[in-house]
This record gives C-alpha cells, structure tokens and sequence, in this order.
C-alpha cells in the first residue's frame, strides 16, 4: 500500500473512531427512553435483550458480507443504518420509535462491529505495519473516551433545558463517520471470512474452554463483569431520579466516570505491576459489588457518585484480559479465546437483562440493585475461589 493510502487510512479510522457513538446521549439515554418514547425500565431491559440477540444471529452473516462485498462498502451501509436509527431516537414519541432505532442499530453494530477492525489490520498488513495494530486501535479510543467525557458534561445542561436536545445535537456528528468512511481506500484483505471457519473456531474455543482451567476462569470471569455492568448501567438514571440528582449533573457523572475509564485503561500495565494479578481480581471485584450494595444500601444524592468506581473496571477489564491471555495461553488461538470469551458475555447478557426487567417490575429498583449486588458479591466470590484453587 502506497504511504499516502496508509496514512489516510489511519486518519479516515481515528476520526470514524472517534465520532462512532452519538456523543451527548450517555448520561440521559434511559431517561430519554422513559420520558420521550414512554417505555418502563422492564420493557428497557427486555428491548435491550432482544436487541443483543439479535446482534448474535447477524453476527456471521454480517461477516460474510464484508469479504463478499469488501470492509468499506460493509461498514458504509452500516454507517446509514446507524444514522438512520439515531434519527429515529433523536425524534421518538413512543415505544414504536425505540423499536425501530434499536433494531436499526444492531444491524448497523454488525455490520460495521470486526469490519472496521479487519479494515485497518488489513491496511497495515498491506503496508508491513500490523504490530502497530494495538496502538492505532488503542489512541483512537482513547481520544473518544476524552471526547466523550467532555461532551458528557455538556449534555446534562441541555438536557435540563430539553431532554430532547442532546439528541439532536448528536445528529450531525454522526454524519463524520460516514463521510470518514467514504474517504478510505479499500486494502487488500489479509484473510478470506468462512461463516464455516466461524463455527470451527468457535468449537475449538468451546473445546479449549472445557479442557483449560486457566482459559475457562477469564471467560466467565469477564462474563461476569461485563454483564453485571451492563445490568446496572441500565439503572443509572432511574437511581439517579430516586435520590434526586439534578439532570444538569448527569452529566458531571459521566464526565468524571469516563475520565476514570480512561485513566484506568491508560495505567492498567502499571496497576497490575504494583498490585499483582490475584489483587487486581479482588479489586475489580470489590469495585463491581460493593457500590452496587452501598447505592441500594444508602439512596442519596452522593450515592449516585459511587457509579464512579465501576469505570475502574470498565478501563482496566481489556488490558487485563489481553495480558492474562498472554500469559496463559498460546498467542496462536488468542482470537478464538476472544470470540468465545465475546459469544459468552452475550449470552449471558442477554438471560440477564430478561431477568432483572422481571424484577425491577415487581420489586423495584432498589430492591433489583440490592440482588445485582449480592449476585455479584457471591459470584465475584465464587470466581475468586476458582482463581486461587486453579491459579492460585
């Protein structure tokens, strides 16, 4: 690949990174989704659900058509997709319009979700540069972290004035990273998908889990995190409503929330170096379950702040389990460690989420936060257990 091709495809790739989720909707989305389009918590959490299954069934599909048609024209439609369901969120009124949004993003997460990271592996293979993957990747987001942090403060204030206003807000800034996309020069690809080579790596992923302790600790260890993360992302703004939290300092929340991600993420080696594997396990621990049972514990305004201490893992799960990998398993099956560990937080994801839209029905948010933490507690626990027994 020619310099000048190289180079405008690492440009084109950090600015596509860089706006790829609409920027002002992270501190109110589940209030707009209440409020403007009139949906309960459960039905959130059940739309949620069905949405990352449906992102499981076009996972393979959507990976076909980006070899048959290339990454750029993939990640092109998924780009329209996108932009067409953050319209249909920016103008909703009612559960219908959230319907059609959702759905319209998990076709466009999929088809542009291993497409955009297949396209720039592809661009520095072509021009002999692939062990610059990681730092590419990593800068890019990165810089949408800050971004985000910054906008997240901006949009709490508009959204006292207007829910509706960071919503349309963020509407031409999801225009970027279609016209980024459109400017990229199409490499040549380094490897041709198989939806059959799909499922064979998946099997030898599922047999590997079975057979390596070390390989089937981290898989339901991440399982665990990030599913328990997504749950209670969930009721971030219902808690935030029940101990009255100005919707002006929503966004201070999530400002300070992704400045901890990023700052975890960007230090995780030097955590890890000063604290030791087995200490990281007990403090991402503790950071997921123990705020989770203070905040169902003691609803106050200040509460409302311990969502802080998630971020720390939310920033340090990715180098952690990357590093680990390294150490425990050959470099050779890393990637279908990675699409097993991937297929196995959704689906757990996807049972849970049902799950606790059950609950917060019929017992209500506090209540539901007060059993995520305590399965959390006991899970984490178990976890931990299996790690020293096996690990040690």
């Amino acid at each position: 690949m020619e310099k000048q091709h190289l180079d405008r495809n690492i440009l084109m790739y950090r600015l596509y990174v860089l706006f790829s989720e609409p920027l002002f909707w992270g501190p109110v989305l589940i209030t707009t989704l209440q409020e403007l389009a009139h949906m309960s918590l459960p039905e959130i959490y059940f739309l949620e659900s069905v949405v990352l299954c449906l992102c499981a069934l076009l996972d393979i599909p959507s990976g076909a058509l980006a070899d048959i048609i290339g990454r750029k024209k993939t990640m092109v439609i998924g780009r329209i997709f996108l932009c067409g369901s953050t319209y249909w969120f920016a103008f909703m009124t009612e559960p219908l319009h959230a319907w059609i949004a959702n759905i319209l993003w998990a076709i466009g997460y999929t088809l542009q979700s291993g497409a955009d990271r297949a396209f720039l592996y592809d661009t520095l293979v072509e021009a002999g540069k692939e062990r610059e993957y990681n730092a590419v990747d990593g800068s890019a987001v990165g810089a949408r972290l800050f971004l985000v942090a910054w906008c997240s403060l901006v949009a709490g204030y508009l959204a006292s004035f207007d829910l509706r206003l960071p919503l349309l807000l963020g509407l031409p800034f999801m225009l970027l990273p279609l016209i980024a996309t459109l400017g990229m020069h199409e490499p040549t690809r380094s490897k041709v998908y198989s939806a059959a080579e799909h499922f064979t790596t998946l099997r030898l992923g599922i047999a590997l889990v079975r057979t390596s302790a070390s390989v089937r600790w981290m898989v339901g260890f991440s399982a665990l995190m990030a599913t328990t993360a997504k749950v209670w992302f969930f009721m971030y703004n219902p808690y935030f409503e029940i101990v009255r939290l100005p919707i002006a300092q929503y966004g201070v929340v999530f400002f300070l929330l992704n400045v901890v991600a990023f700052t975890t993420s960007r230090f995780a080696y030097r955590i890890e170096e000063r604290l030791g594997e087995r200490r990281c396990v007990l403090l991402m621990i503790g950071c997921v379950a123990v705020p989770i049972l203070l905040m169902a514990a003691l609803p106050t305004m200040a509460s409302a702040y311990l969502v802080l201490v998630q971020n720390v893992v939310r920033g340090f799960m990715r180098p952690f389990s990357g590093a680990y990998l390294n150490r425990h398993i050959p470099s050779s099956i890393r990637a279908t460690l990675l699409s097993v560990e991937s297929s196995s937080a959704t689906a757990l994801s996807i049972v849970t989420l049902a799950l606790f839209g059950v609950l917060v029905r019929n017992i209500g948010v506090l209540a539901a936060l007060a059993v995520l933490g305590t399965s959390s507690l006991l899970a984490g626990g178990w976890s931990y257990r299996t790690y020293r027994k096996h690990l040690g």
